[in-house]
């Protein structure tokens, strides 16, 4: 009775045991199947961490790193208690952590299991296409998600990799070709769209150019297999030996196992290289030929200034081909060669209709003021020259500061670097300033604005200079400088981007509000047409004599100041001021007059349009519809002077009479 208890207790110790043993067996398996159970080791920390941030964080680890199933659950179940005995027993250390993806976890039901079909996504403006890379051998590479989708990069977990990308498109092999076409990543209504374009690459595209027309230097490294690379992982002879045979190398590591690319191939990158390419034979005997163009475009290496300021089209990778598009004969009598320049046009090429006129403004405003720069910077080579200054050495290197840059923007052409000509310019004038006060010279020069910080910058991005520029607006001169320098008067006061970028919005009215304060201003600063007009001149090749009224010494003001001392267009009331009632007659009479002449001076116009003209004709023909349209601008249809005006108009009817008709 007594050994029947024992052997009771004994069995309920042992099944107790045995329990325990269950317990702690199913304790430990279900606390090893959770992601935190990854933390406690301390070399999994990094790759817990990224996971934590990773748009997979609701995912428990095992889910990616297992395929579905019974038995693999199971083997998880059993590999992360053997990951308890690898911590503890320190084997570790022998080796790294290393882990893989199967393509089975990623395409499992409730995760990406339409991706192979709804395939097409966005990625940083590259439209990219799961199903093609999945189904299709890419130059005989069978891919993997982790392929592309490594997992762990840079603290980052599943995050695509771009440099298996570009090892894949852009590696040169003597097997299969290269897939380095553009248009397969980059689509065209992406580069048209301005959400994902920054230009809109529309005209390009309607021109039928290349994309390396511009965007040359885009590919870095040629992602060569070092074969010493294999040393890393290998040092068995006859794996060594399989180095040449890629094929079974990528089915090995790519297919059967997941090896990052770059663990084996050198780097290759894909982007935009600042660079300016240089043609070698030509080096040989022009050396730095092109220095000053390159120092504009880089915008670097003038004297004063610190900061680079690089061209915009250097920033996108824009080569020199990409503007230098046209074809020059030159040479002597013995030798002709031809070489490339660049024209207005190659700017309208890209950016469209209006954008020659930009680069013409640049032009005009940099010669301005180079020519005002070199009369400042003679004057003070001569105070120099004639100065006893002790310091006269320095003073002298700072003037040599000067006159560099001042070679550097006329040699180079501020089109390459227009707002770094701007500041060359700007430096070169204090370095004068500098020089001139080292000797102590009484020489103050005029005042030289070069960069102006009134324009905002967006604006003088591309309009740099555009205070230097006169304009014609409503038959009236505009000078910029006077708005945007000494009134402060911002662009969008009379410019838009709202419908059309850069609409002139702005109206007489608004002109006059300000202009018409002063009734003691010189209307002829602005009115210069309606001056020629009225006191006599030359318009477009006609001569216009003085009208009577200039004669007798009537002003401006006496016919355009109205009631409370305000400036107003003038009517035939006005007349009666000064003259009898028969005068609001004869003004309605000229201006009848003067409306019917150009309006059948214009039909007369298109018909001669119409006909087949030489090209003399043509240019005759444009003189004239100019001259038409600054007798409308004058805006006084015939008052400021009758008789030169009706001349003007009866010769020109005359002289298409004469058009279109046989020699």
């Amino acid at each position: 009775m007594k050994k029947k208890k024992i052997n009771k207790k004994k069995r309920i110790i042992f099944l107790s045991i045995i329990g325990f043993v269950l317990i702690l067996t199913l304790g430990s398996v279900e606390y090893t199947s959770h992601s935190y159970f990854c933390n406690s080791c301390h070399y999994m920390k990094p790759f817990y961490q990224s996971w934590k941030t990773s748009s997979h964080s609701h995912i428990e680890c095992n889910a990616c790193h297992y395929p579905p199933g019974i038995r693999p659950k199971i083997r998880a179940k059993i590999e992360g208690i053997l990951q308890v005995g690898r911590y503890w027993t320190k084997l570790y250390l022998k080796s790294k952590p290393w882990a893989e993806i199967p393509d089975e976890s990623c395409l499992r039901e409730g995760c990406h299991k339409k991706r192979l079909l709804e395939g097409k996504v966005k990625f940083k403006r590259v439209a990219f296409d799961h199903k093609i890379h999945f189904t299709d051998l890419k130059r005989g590479k069978q891919l993997r998600c982790t392929s592309c989708h490594s997992q762990i990069v840079q603290g980052e977990h599943i995050t695509v990799t771009e440099s298996t990308c570009f090892i894949c498109h852009f590696k040169k092999s003597d097997h299969y070709p290269q897939i380095s076409e553009c248009y397969h990543c980059h689509h065209r209504e992406d580069l048209i769209s301005e959400k994902t374009s920054k230009f809109n690459h529309s005209l390009v595209f309607d021109n039928g150019f290349e994309c390396n027309k511009c965007h040359s230097h885009t590919i870095l490294g040629d992602g060569v297999v070092p074969r010493e690379n294999c040393y890393k992982c290998h040092w068995e002879i006859d794996r060594l030996n399989k180095y040449v045979d890629t094929d079974q190398m990528h089915f090995v590591h790519i297919f059967s196992h997941k090896i990052e690319c770059n663990q084996c191939h050198m780097d290759i990158q894909h982007k935009i290289i600042k660079e300016i390419e240089t043609i070698a034979d030509c080096q040989t005997c022009h050396t730095d030929y092109h220095k000053a163009q390159k120092i504009l475009f880089i915008g670097e290496g003038g004297k004063g200034i610190s900061h680079p300021v690089p061209n915009i089209m250097l920033e996108k990778g824009l080569s020199c081909k990409g503007c230098h598009i046209f074809h020059e004969e030159t040479g002597g009598k013995i030798i002709k060669s031809e070489t490339f320049t660049s024209k207005a046009q190659a700017c309208e090429s890209c950016h469209g209709r209006g954008f020659a006129r930009i680069m013409k403004d640049w032009e005009i405003s940099t010669d301005k003021k180079l020519s005002k720069l070199r009369t400042i910077y003679n004057k003070a080579s001569q105070e120099l020259e004639q100065s006893k200054n002790t310091e006269k050495e320095k003073a002298q290197k700072t003037l040599e500061e000067a006159a560099f840059n001042i070679d550097i923007v006329d040699r180079g052409k501020s089109v390459h670097n227009v707002e770094y000509s701007q500041e060359l310019l700007s430096a070169s004038y204090n370095s004068v300033v500098e020089a001139l006060g080292i000797i102590g010279s009484s020489y103050k020069p005029e005042a030289f604005l070069a960069v102006s910080k009134e324009i905002p910058i967006q604006c003088y991005n591309c309009h740099a200079g555009i205070e230097e520029i006169n304009m014609q607006i409503f038959g009236l001169d505009f000078p910029h400088q006077k708005h945007l320098i000494e009134q402060k008067i911002q662009c969008n006061v009379c410019h838009s981007n709202v419908r059309k970028h850069g609409e002139f919005i702005a109206t007489k009215h608004g002109c006059a509000v300000c202009h018409h304060k002063d009734t003691k201003k010189d209307c002829t600063v602005c009115h210069q047409l309606q001056k020629t007009f009225y006191q006599g001149g030359q318009l477009n090749g006609h001569d216009i004599a003085k009208d009577i009224m200039f004669e007798a010494e009537a002003e401006c003001i006496d016919c355009h100041l109205g009631p409370q001392n305000q400036i107003f267009l003038s009517d035939k009331n006005k007349c009666l001021d000064c003259h009898d009632e028969d005068y609001r007659e004869i003004f309605s009479e000229w201006q009848d007059s003067i409306k019917n002449l150009i309006d059948s001076t214009k039909v007369i116009v298109r018909e001669k349009k119409k006909l087949s003209l030489s090209e003399g004709e043509k240019a005759q023909l444009l003189n004239i519809e100019q001259t038409i349209r600054n007798i409308e601008l004058d805006g006084s249809s015939g008052i400021h002077n009758y008789t030169s005006t009706e001349e003007i108009l009866t010769n020109l009817q005359k002289e298409l009479e004469s058009l279109g008709k046989p020699m």
